[in-house]
């Protein structure tokens, strides 16, 4: 049974592919092949737009205004409007950061770190700008890269457990599974209702055979969040995996019916393809 969204020739999962925003700005998801071909879908840990650098200058009412629109999903007026709060502030660093998020979410990841670049220089020790820019790198292939921004923002922010979990992602592409595993553990630990990282973490574990850990971790990811269809859909391939086609096929269902309300079509056109060949 096929249950991939992609053909491999390898073994190994050689890249993990970017395909849309779950949640706004909450979220990243993407999917992989396993070596059993499994679907896996990861999730990077994006922070959103804050409130905490709001100026009551001009600029600060284009940089709340460029917030508003970006939370309701208009990344393109988002980033008008904080370019209008930087031609006013030159300075203003965190409307550098949160057009970097913008043009990261409208896909132009070479413009998102050249801003990520320009707040980290305005503000060397804001540990969201590192992850924010770990995670556009993560996003172009430079895993290595990506690290060492994950690094810099922990020595920053050291109970940042975002960051553990997008190091933890990292570290999983480059094959570094243990590492990985000890990543999500920690953001875990300092999170302990961070179903992003069980999720996650899943994937990791059943990249390393435990598909009961697997299981297990997508179990405490669903609990804490009734509406995570990608745990779901984890869940459905872990299960198929060992030979339980009627709760694969449960789980697959759950995560194909929350795919279709977040209008994410391409996820749910797979896993009704699987959910077919399950039955």
């Amino acid at each position: 049974m096929k249950l991939g969204l992609f053909e491999r020739k390898s073994v190994r999962v050689k890249r993990t592919l970017t395909v849309t925003i779950v949640t706004v700005l909450t979220a990243i998801t993407s999917v992989s092949c396993s070596n059993n071909k499994d679907v896996l879908v990861t999730e990077i840990g994006v922070t959103p737009p804050n409130r905490r650098a709001v100026r009551t200058s001009q600029a600060g009412k284009f940089f709340l205004q460029a917030q508003s629109q970006h939370v309701q999903g208009n990344s393109q007026a988002a980033i008008a409007s904080y370019t209008k709060a930087i031609n006013l502030n030159p300075d203003y660093s965190a409307a550098y950061k949160g057009r970097g998020l913008a043009f990261f979410d409208l896909g132009d990841k070479q413009k998102a770190i050249a801003d990520y670049n320009q707040a980290i220089r305005l503000s060397p020790n804001d540990a969201e700008a590192y992850n924010s820019r770990g995670n556009a790198r993560a996003a172009q292939g430079d895993n290595r890269g990506a690290i060492a921004d994950y690094n810099e923002a922990i020595r920053l922010s050291p109970n940042y457990a975002e960051v553990y979990n997008n190091r933890a992602n990292a570290r999983s592409t480059q094959g570094d599974k243990d590492g990985a595993v000890e990543d999500y553990n920690q953001a875990i630990l300092l999170d302990s209702n961070y179903a992003i990282a069980y999720n996650n973490r899943g994937n990791a574990r059943a990249a390393q055979g435990d598909k009961q850990g697997a299981i297990a971790d997508y179990t405490q990811a669903i609990r804490i969040n009734r509406n995570f269809g990608p745990a779901y859909n984890n869940r459905g391939n872990a299960r198929a995996a060992q030979g339980d086609k009627q709760g694969a096929i449960e789980d697959l269902q759950k995560a194909a019916a929350i795919f279709q309300s977040q209008n994410n079509n391409q996820l749910y056109q797979e896993v009704m393809n699987n959910i077919k060949e399950l039955k």
